[in-house]
């Protein structure tokens, strides 16, 4: 595979796994804040519960964003990657083989 597919597969990994990763996320915070909202209600609870749902939402937020940066940095590694190794081609492309 030439060097534009594996930047396009890339392209295609990298933007699945941000719009995915989004949308995981969001299905979690609302999954668990209809829970959170209910206990939130209760007096004896609400405060604790209060704290546990911002450490849950800060959790699950800083999760994904770093499955998502570390997608980014992935992604820009192995541009580098191909970048170089076309290089490399281009300038063996002019060397006789051994």
């Amino acid at each position: 595979m030439d060097a534009r597919r594996w930047r396009g597969l890339v392209a295609l990994v990298r933007d699945a796994v941000e719009h995915g990763s989004r949308a995981v996320e969001k299905v979690q915070l609302e999954t668990a804040g209809r829970p959170f909202g209910i206990l939130e209600q209760i007096p004896a609870v609400a405060e604790p519960t209060r704290v546990v749902h911002v450490i849950h939402d800060a959790t699950v937020s800083g999760v994904h964003g770093v499955v998502r940066a570390v997608t980014r940095a992935v992604g820009t590694t192995v541009d580098v990657v191909l970048r170089v190794a076309e290089e490399k081609g281009h300038q063996d492309a002019g060397q006789p083989r051994e």
